[in-house]
């Protein structure tokens, strides 16, 4: 195991814990078990005391008092302990076998236990050494209320009773250190099963990291470990994904730079070793300056795309009529609809609607996306443009053509940078794939968003909400 690994972690974890239980069960079951067993031996010698007075009644009834002598001896030899007879005055008058005969005609002398037996009830004590016999003692007194005797006395050493003790605990504590093992086994090869994810899941990202973005993880569960391990393969196609387009931005921006350039560079030399003559040379000095601009302009989007990524965009918001920038954006896409006999219809749901933002930038999400629609709209297609309210603070427009349309693995980039989907890319000749990105960060520095709709062969539809302005 690694010095800081997350195995070795959850194993000191796990053995803290184990070890705290441990200490608290150990602790607890010696209580429980000290009390519990003590219990049940002075129940036992209360029964013993039962049983001899039942005896010595029945041997004083008689008078055979050699019944008595026997049935002591009988019950400590099953009961293990020893037997004490003491008569009114507090004088011992009998004792079984396994006491010495020299305890007769001496007084059992403690006050409490005896007085209490004296007044007919039950006392139980733990003797120290020297207070009546050698050896520490549990003496149960038991009352007699017949003959001449007032209590019998049951004996049983404390150290034979601890012997015992003791051999629970150490029969409890083996079986603790087993299932601690057990315990510890289990709980190494749980950390290692959890661990185990995440080792693949590490290898994983340093291959990502090196470069090979199609590694993937194969961890099946069910658990937060399994939802890890789907967000680190997702992770993987987005990197995947936005690797493949920056790839192909490169490859097409290439080809983009390189068409009007070499188109510039041939007329312009051909103007000047005399290819083209003086009277033709206007028509391609035009052509060249065309391409100038559309290298500017695809400079511009680039710088624009840079700047709005780093979040340096500055909003100039005013009041405006959205309805009036939405037709003037048409107007300026005539040319390009007449080309395509193409139709665009603006469904605006009240005459005027004042709407609050930056004119400008709001103005160039529309260019984007009529252009757009313009562009892959088939022959004599009809674009929508549309204006809903959401509720009283916010409106909807929306751009729908009838297109080709988007396939639900391309609308997750359509609004990345250099994206072009694989279906649009004929269609698309001059568009370098910035524009929806562009048009994404406007939005987003409004604190709105824009969204795509579309299936494959039914057309797109772009929307994106403002806020409305207030009233005065």
């Amino acid at each position: 195991m690694k010095k800081d690994s997350i195995v070795r972690k959850q194993m000191l974890l796990y053995m803290s814990t184990i070890g705290i239980l441990i200490l608290l069960l150990c602790g607890s079951l010696a209580v429980i078990y000290t009390n519990h067993y003590m219990n049940e031996k002075e129940e036992d010698l209360i029964r013993q005391g039962e049983k001899i007075a039942v005896a010595y009644g029945r041997a004083y009834r008689t008078g055979n008092l050699s019944e008595l002598s026997h049935e002591l001896q009988i019950l400590e030899t099953y009961m293990e302990s020893g037997i004490v007879l003491v008569n009114r005055e507090g004088t011992v008058v009998l004792t079984s076998p396994g006491f010495d005969d020299v305890l007769i005609g001496d007084e059992m002398v403690y006050d409490d236990l005896t007085a209490t037996v004296m007044n007919g009830e039950v006392a139980t004590h733990q003797m120290k050494p020297g207070e009546v016999f050698d050896t520490p003692m549990l003496v149960v007194g038991y009352p007699v209320s017949e003959g001449y005797l007032a209590g019998i006395f049951m004996c049983r050493p404390l150290p034979e009773i601890e012997a015992s003790l003791m051999e629970m605990y150490q029969m409890s504590v083996i079986s603790l250190f087993i299932v601690s093992l057990l315990g510890l086994i289990v709980s190494f090869l749980t950390a290692k099963h959890v661990a185990f994810p995440l080792v693949v899941m590490n290898r994983a990202a340093k291959v990502i990291a090196n470069g090979d973005f199609e590694q993937r993880v194969m961890i099946r569960s069910n658990d937060e470990v399994g939802e890890l391990a789907e967000s680190f393969n997702h992770m993987a196609e987005s990197l995947q994904a936005h690797e493949k387009v920056q790839k192909d931005f490169i490859a097409n921006i290439s080809h983009d730079l390189r068409s009007p350039l070499t188109s510039m560079n041939g007329f312009l030399t051909a103007m000047l070793d005399g290819t083209i003559p003086p009277e033709k040379q206007e028509k391609y000095l035009k052509i060249v300056l065309e391409e100038t601009e559309r290298l500017s302009r695809m400079t511009q989007g680039i710088v624009e795309l840079s700047r709005a990524q780093s979040s340096a965009i500055l909003l100039d918001e005013s009041d405006f009529d959205i309805n009036d920038l939405i037709r003037s954006n048409i107007d300026m896409l005539e040319p390009q609809l007449k080309e395509k006999k193409a139709m665009i219809r603006g469904i605006y749901v009240a005459e005027e609607t004042m709407v609050h933002g930056d004119k400008d930038k709001i103005s160039r999400v529309l260019q984007n996306l009529l252009s757009n629609a313009a562009k892959f709209s088939p022959e004599g297609g009809i674009i929508e443009v549309e204006t809903t309210l959401l509720d009283k603070k916010k409106v909807l427009i929306s751009v729908k053509d009838e297109g080709p349309g988007i396939s639900q693995e391309d609308q997750k980039y359509v609004f990345d940078r250099f994206f072009k989907s694989d279906t649009t890319r004929n269609e698309d000749k001059v568009g370098s794939g910035i524009g929806l990105a562009i048009a994404k960060e406007f939005m987003l520095a409004h604190g709105e968003n824009i969204t795509v709709k579309s299936e494959e062969g039914c057309g797109a539809t772009f929307a994106f909400t403002l806020k409305l302005a207030e009233k005065e």
